[in-house]
């Protein structure tokens, strides 16, 4: 595999609090990636960096299948086959499912004389969402407002999909119903996948290597089988006995 992005140097502050540390990494073409860490890691900052929503201090370098991304706007990087979902659901209020997914699919990277709306249709059948493409956003289920993000993303035609925490808010059987349709489009679509979560049992068995955060700086990287064991991480979850020497033992 061939690395289809390249991070280096990558800082973050905001005001006194240094959000992102150095951080640096590459993402293969190709795979799927994890990035773990618990609340207040920096992982939803790593993600608004990377998709240009918020710009990296100076010095960092950020390279996306040969193209550097610092100084981009969202859109720009979308462009240029990034597509993200976000910890908080948000759907186009006010309109269908179906237009919710047209709206994705009117980027730059669409081929001339794409039918969007039968793409649209595509995706939702994907998704598992098919029969509720004229139903408002408004009144669908939590679940089924995380499978329409995705949808929405997938219409974009990305290279690179981001997924910011596709678990949070959701039950087991959601959970393991999600982690088969991330595994569907990961192959479906050719697409290297970069997930961040923070809750475990799902996500190890999702991806197939792990960058661990804590408070903004890789502390641990490697397969998801020798993050577990890894002490940074032990500690970062569960944390030090009053002696601090040792992690001390969840409740």
């Amino acid at each position: 595999m061939t690395a289809l992005l390249e991070v280096r140097n990558l800082n973050k502050h905001f005001g006194g609090l240094h959000a992102v540390k150095n951080v640096s990494f590459s993402v293969e073409r190709g795979e799927i990636l994890g990035i773990l860490g618990p609340n207040g890691a920096g992982k939803t900052t790593l993600y608004n960096l990377l998709t240009g929503f918020i710009a990296p201090d100076p010095g960092a370098r950020m390279v996306f299948d040969g193209q550097d991304l610092l100084g981009r706007p969202p859109h720009r990087i979308a462009g240029l086959g990034i597509s993200r979902t976000f910890q908080l659901c948000r759907p186009f209020i006010g309109m269908s499912v179906l237009e919710n997914v047209i709206v994705g699919g009117l980027g730059s990277r669409r081929s001339k004389g794409d039918d969007l709306d039968a793409r649209a249709q595509a995706l939702l059948g994907k998704v598992g969402l098919a029969g509720k493409e004229r139903v408002p956003v408004e009144v669908l289920s939590y679940g089924d407002q995380r499978r329409l993000e995705i949808a929405r993303a997938l219409a974009a035609r990305p290279a690179l999909l981001l997924l910011d925490e596709p678990f949070a808010g959701l039950g087991s059987g959601e959970i393991a119903d999600l982690s088969a349709l991330i595994r569907q489009v990961h192959a479906g679509e050719g697409l290297t996948v970069v997930l961040i979560e923070h809750k475990l049992r799902e996500f190890m068995r999702l991806v197939g290597r792990v960058i661990a955060l804590d408070f903004g700086e890789v502390i641990a990287q490697g397969s998801p089988e020798a993050i577990v064991q890894h002490p940074a991480v032990i500690e970062a979850y569960i944390g030090r006995d009053p002696a601090g020497t040792e992690p001390a033992h969840a409740a």
